[in-house]
């Protein structure tokens, strides 16, 4: 389970702790993503990871930073492999500028602009001016199952249910950046049968659940989800019994395409429109912006109506 330890926790969070800079640091720049891990946490910019913490079972931090970024070979901070006191988390803090101009240089030749938008859906539904209004809490990104990889996990929590943390439903989500990444090895169809495949192993699905209930949990102890608890202290309950939804993120699609269409005109794609596992949607935004709300998840007869007109 995608979980840290009450240790790790307080280190992050007490004003005293070893890792406090780090998360302070996070909660001041929003090119900055903190996701949890098995004991573990990447801190992300940009959809890469500047800084990945173990906790081994010592009493000390391991942290390291992607060196294969650096192709260039430019100068990087000597910043320490093992975070003993916070003037070591202080020093990766104080390496972040030059931590980010490598892995800009890089991202320029060798970017995924869908992991750098992953990244900006989880900021503007769990840390931003419109987060309490979103529906939509991102728990995770960059998700590796044992039968399906997806881009986001999310809590859909409706904004007049709140009162109870049990009204929530998982959200497992797949974001397309551009029409060439529709169709293939990975596209819409074979993440359809991935999901359906996950979802039906009651197994492996319950231990998805908890692994969301944890993080979101966790990350609200760090602090890292700002939305109006209401009386419900924000402990969520997810249940194997609700029906979860699989969303489409597509975004930059060629309105002149035609390719997108002929996708969900197959029979294949058309009959996990009606599947009995989980419910398939199609995020169109209200407006601009990548804010999720319910009103803005249209079924696969919707989209495809939409996406004839």
């Amino acid at each position: 389970m995608r979980k840290i330890c009450d240790k790790f926790i307080s280190d992050l969070v007490d004003i005293e702790g070893i890792l406090h800079p780090i998360l302070t640091r996070v909660k001041k720049d929003h090119t900055l993503m903190l996701a949890i891990r098995e004991n573990f946490i990447n801190i992300y910019y940009r959809g890469g990871n500047i800084l990945n913490i173990r906790k081994p079972n010592k009493g000390f931090y391991q942290a390291s930073f992607d060196e294969n970024y650096n192709k260039p070979g430019l100068s990087i901070p000597d910043s320490p492999t093992e975070i003993i006191h916070q003037n070591d988390a202080r020093s990766w803090v104080d390496s972040f500028p030059s931590r980010k101009n490598i892995m800009d240089e890089y991202f320029s030749i060798y970017g995924k602009s869908e992991r750098e938008f992953q990244q900006l859906i989880a900021r503007e539904n769990n840390n931003s001016t419109i987060s309490n209004e979103s529906e939509y809490f991102i728990s995770d990104i960059e998700v590796t199952e044992p039968y399906a990889r997806f881009d986001i996990m999310a809590i859909r929590w409706l904004a007049g249910q709140r009162k109870s943390g049990h009204n929530c439903r998982a959200a497992l989500i797949e974001m397309k950046y551009g029409d060439a990444a529709l169709d293939g090895n990975a596209g819409l169809l074979k993440h359809l049968k991935d999901m359906e495949i996950l979802i039906s192993n009651e197994e492996s699905y319950a231990n998805l659940l908890k692994t969301m209930d944890s993080q979101f949990n966790q990350l609200d102890e760090l602090g890292l989800l700002k939305f109006n608890k209401g009386t419900s202290n924000a402990r969520i309950k997810l249940n194997a019994a609700d029906k979860p939804e699989v969303i489409f993120i597509l975004a930059n699609h060629n309105p002149r395409s035609k390719k997108l269409s002929s996708i969900l005109d197959r029979p294949e794609v058309i009959a996990f429109g009606q599947s009995q596992r989980f419910d398939l949607r199609f995020f169109v935004s209200s407006f601009a912006g990548y804010g999720l709300h319910s009103d803005c998840m249209l079924t696969l007869t919707q989209f495809r109506k939409l996406l004839k007109k």
